[in-house]
């Protein structure tokens, strides 16, 4: 069983790489539209207990915009109630169900997706924009970086944990 040291140092490790990995993305201009800090959170879903996931995904966007300025105050409170969602619920349906790595990946983006609505919508109302055509822009600029994390994150799973991607699980495997 893991400790508490090898959760902690894990949760660095996915913060950092929710920090290094959106600052390539962006020195070419495609930061907001492969969600790149939402691949390694993701993945935290699939090694930390939920406590841990949470706040992983909670803290680095935080920490991104203290160390780079990205994401900038009005995208960040959105991004912390997203990438929060996103790394829970991955973590709770993990530890929870079998159900195959794509199929909680899947289950982790609409939830934050649903949070994606609902931040873009009141971001419109404060810059007095249109609050659905702004949401649905703003959420269907970001689908490279869905599907994504649909694909890519399941796969390297699989690939680190010999897990299905579709089917499900093995119930004689404990969870970490």
């Amino acid at each position: 069983m893991p400790s508490r040291t090898q959760h902690l140092t894990l949760s660095a490790m996915f913060m950092a790489l929710g920090i290094l990995i959106p600052i390539l993305f962006h020195a070419v201009g495609l930061g907001s539209f492969f969600l790149p800090m939402f691949w390694p959170i993701a993945a935290a879903g699939f090694f930390l207990p939920v406590p841990f996931a949470l706040m992983t995904g909670i803290l680095t966007p935080v920490l991104s915009a203290m160390f780079t300025g990205m994401p900038p105050a009005p995208i960040l409170y959105k991004m912390i109630f997203e990438l929060g969602l996103l790394a829970g619920t991955i973590s709770l349906l993990y530890r929870k169900t079998r159900i195959g790595l794509f199929w909680l990946a899947l289950s982790g983006t609409l939830g934050a997706l649903f949070i994606a609505l609902l931040g873009a919508a009141a971001l419109a109302i404060l810059f007095d924009l249109p609050p659905r055509l702004y949401a649905l822009i703003s959420v269907g600029k970001g689908l490279p970086g869905i599907l994504c994390i649909l694909t890519i994150v399941p796969y390297v799973i699989h690939r680190l944990k010999s897990e299905p991607i579709f089917g499900s699980r093995n119930p004689h495997v404990q969870n970490p």
